[in-house]
């Protein structure tokens, strides 16, 4: 579904050699045959040319010749499952999709529709040609690449600073430590996230203390912070759960008037915004992570941005196994780490970046096309947007509604994949997490919002590239497997 149609297009007049060259280069085992206004006149298959050959024909016949004309067509309107039942029931692997007029408008592939990727990075010739030309100069680690990228996500967030990182996790664990919080302190944070959020904290063998989520936005409760801090409180760590930013506004104030560091997890918010202003921007620093499922990808990575002269240059020993700017290799200011960033992820991550508004708008539509259709499904709810917030949409959650128990979410994330659509539980709940349970004896009932929340959502396939069939596909089955639910 996601092939560009171009590649696999030819004219009558074109000849077998050609149609060969198309097949191999593409990978996809056909090549479709236009006349100058895009009408679909037929198909040529790797068969068709095998026949063709052994009944006598060269490389130079023309693809007139040997079409199959009147091939099987699907419409443009046409439904995802319309498209599968079609392929399964005549033994086809694609099938050219094609409007009232017989215009040729794009190709259903069987292989796409029967295995949806939960995430797909988007990666173009440009990354390809930047890391190309870093493999062939002497700088593979501590080069200029990392400069230049920290200077454009700097800009990119607006921020004095920002320090390059081998992922949003080491970035965490270098902010708790360039706060000063250690042993016997307390951050109050969210249970809903990605473990990592927690995990900083405790490696500094400080604690977390969490608090419920708002039922809407997913994200920390403000309202219900203040309750949490004691003698003990040193920072808050709010998280921009799937892109959407916290009420940074009320975290603020409640950070000023108690004297508590605020360190954001933005580390899946590239690009949102909260009342016109980037997130990443509100606290005393900030952590994004460009992990391949990311907004721009790294392969592995993060950044660390702040204002703050002091944090950005501990973070920066810290990161370099504790050199400080003009040390010498083996020597070491304070303890360090290796959470370097490799110039090669650099050279991706700047190339990402220079297509950041491209990723964001296609990221954008995807999710509208998701809303749209699932807006249709009884039981679904779609992800809430606040009116003060621009989302970064890192990935695609829906809500089952409260008729729906866990074993019918997992029955639903079972009939999905049984379907080739690869979808994910996210997320569980971190104070359920078995380590916690046992390091702080939290139970069910403890935050109840964020256990009900975890127990209804489902994260769908969600990318730039899939294609609105695709998404077809993904809300056809899902609509059909609530339905047997509700037998």
């Amino acid at each position: 579904m996601d092939k560009k149609i171009d590649s696999i297009v030819l004219k009558e007049n074109n000849n077998v050699k050609a149609a060969m060259e198309r097949i191999e280069k593409s990978g996809v085992r056909i090549v479709l045959i236009v006349d100058d206004g895009r009408k679909l006149l037929g198909v040529v298959t790797d068969g068709n040319i095998r026949r063709s050959l052994l009944s006598g024909k060269n490389f130079n016949t023309s693809l007139g010749e040997i079409m199959t004309k009147n091939p099987i067509v699907a419409k443009e309107l046409d439904s995802a499952a319309e498209l599968l039942e079609t392929m399964n029931k005549r033994g086809i692997q694609e099938i050219p999709i094609v409007n009232d007029q017989g215009i040729l408008v794009d190709i259903a592939l069987l292989s796409d529709l029967k295995n949806i990727p939960l995430s797909s990075p988007d990666i173009t010739k440009k990354e390809v040609e930047l890391i190309n030309q870093v493999l062939s100069t002497p700088f593979l680690s501590i080069g200029p690449k990392i400069k230049e990228f920290e200077k454009k996500i700097a800009n990119f967030v607006g921020t004095k600073y920002a320090i390059a990182i081998n992922s949003g996790t080491s970035g965490l664990h270098l902010c708790v430590r360039s706060l000063d919080i250690k042993d016997g302190d307390e951050v109050i944070t969210t249970p809903f996230s990605f473990i990592a959020s927690s995990n900083c904290i405790l490696f500094e063998r400080a604690k977390p203390v969490f608090v419920d989520i708002d039922e809407n936005t997913l994200c920390i409760d403000p309202n219900k912070i203040e309750e949490k801090i004691t003698k003990k409180t040193k920072a808050i760590l709010p998280v921009h759960i799937f892109g959407h930013s916290c009420e940074m506004e009320k975290i603020m104030e409640i950070a000023k008037r108690y004297n508590l560091a605020v360190l954001e997890d933005a580390c899946e918010a590239l690009g949102g915004e909260y009342k016109g202003r980037k997130v990443g921007t509100f606290g005393n620093a900030a952590v994004f992570a460009f992990y391949p499922n990311k907004q721009i990808t790294t392969g592995e990575g993060g950044v660390i941005v702040t204002d703050d002269e002091r944090i950005a240059k501990l973070c920066q020993s810290m990161r370099n196994q504790g050199r400080d700017e003009g040390d010498s290799w083996l020597s070491h200011s304070r303890l360090g780490y290796n959470y370097r960033m490799t110039e090669i992820s650099a050279a991706l991550g700047i190339t990402q970046l220079s297509r950041i508004e491209e990723i964001l708008e296609k990221r954008q539509k995807v999710a509208e096309n998701y809303n749209k259709k699932l807006e249709k499904i009884d039981g679904v709810k779609i992800p809430y947007v606040s009116p003060e917030v621009k989302i970064s949409w890192f990935v695609y959650v829906i809500r089952l509604d409260g008729r729906f128990s866990l074993e019918d979410k997992n029955a639903i994330l079972q009939k999905l994949t049984q379907k080739g659509i690869n979808c994910g539980n996210y997320f569980p709940s971190i104070h359920l997490e078995p380590f916690y349970v046992k390091m702080f004896g939290y139970k069910n009932g403890d935050f109840p919002i964020t256990e009900r929340v975890s127990n209804s959502t489902i994260a769908l396939p969600f990318y730039n590239n899939l294609t609105e069939k695709q998404i077809d596909y993904v809300c056809d089955n899902l609509n059909s497997a609530i339905r047997e639910l509700k037998k």
